[in-house]
């Protein structure tokens, strides 16, 4: 999600350097300012309660699946075999039905990612749009995101820009910070913009605990996927061993 903002950002550093001096570096943290801003995570906290919903109907159909093949299962020996075709086939129809809703909601084009893009984008097109002004202004010659893909092992915290970026998108931009009775601007106002020193310890436990908060949503959405995927597989897997069975049972009472 962060490739396109990190992209731009390293083209836009190397666009900019210079060998007439020793280059400039600066890197941000795009979780961490996305966490700060408060339209985002009001819409993210809706979009949340949006995903609970879809999970919910995924939950529904799942159980209806389960409640037929249980049926089928133990009236498998009373029914005759063109029965038995019949109710494999709707299970079969109603097991692809279950798996296809899971990808439009959950997918990596369903609809979760797709309304996540639609909150997350303009917000990354103004931090963008920020850097672009900060390097410029600012003479960087190179600004990475330490939320990309791109492999940060150390990062001095008198070259984050983050805060710098949270100034000027609420300065200029008027984005709505989070914290109560705009304390995050308080303290963003009160940092001298120009000073290389080290982030305060509260600042740094701010943003360990914004992080942290990001990364469990992320770790459980992405439980709660391997997880219900691997119930339907176990359940087309015992599906698949009933019917493999009643073919041997029917070949054994033809013969």
């Amino acid at each position: 999600m962060r490739n396109a903002i990190a992209i731009g950002l390293m083209v836009l550093g190397l666009n900019t350097m210079t060998a007439q001096r020793a280059t400039r570096v600066g890197y941000l943290d795009t979780d961490y300012i996305l966490s700060q801003i408060a339209p985002y995570n009001e819409m993210r906290a809706r979009l949340l309660i949006q995903a609970e919903a879809w999970s919910a109907e995924i939950d529904s159909l799942r159980m209806q699946l389960e409640r037929e093949q249980r049926d089928l299962a133990s009236r498998r020996v009373l029914l005759p075999l063109s029965v038995i075709e019949d109710k494999e086939r709707s299970l079969n129809r109603l097991e692809q039905e279950l798996m296809q809703l899971q990808q439009d909601r959950f997918g990596p084009n369903g609809d979760f990612i797709t309304q996540e893009m639609t909150v997350v984008r303009p917000i990354q097109d103004l931090i963008f749009e920020v850097v672009q002004d900060i390097a410029s202004t600012r003479k960087f010659d190179l600004i990475l995101d330490k939320s990309s893909e791109v492999v940060m092992l150390f990062a001095a915290p008198q070259f984050d820009i983050s805060d710098l970026v949270l100034r000027e998108l609420a300065r200029n931009y008027e984005v709505r910070l989070t914290g109560e009775e705009g304390a995050v601007q308080d303290r963003l106002n009160a940092q001298d913009t120009d000073s290389t020193a080290a982030e305060t310890s509260q600042a740094q436990e701010e943003r360990k605990k914004a992080l942290e908060r990001i990364e469990s949503e992320r770790e459980q959405r992405r439980k709660a996927y391997i997880s219900k995927r691997e119930e339907v597989l176990k359940a087309r897997a015992a599906r698949e061993k009933e019917i493999e069975a009643q073919k041997t049972q029917n070949k054994d009472s033809i013969n």
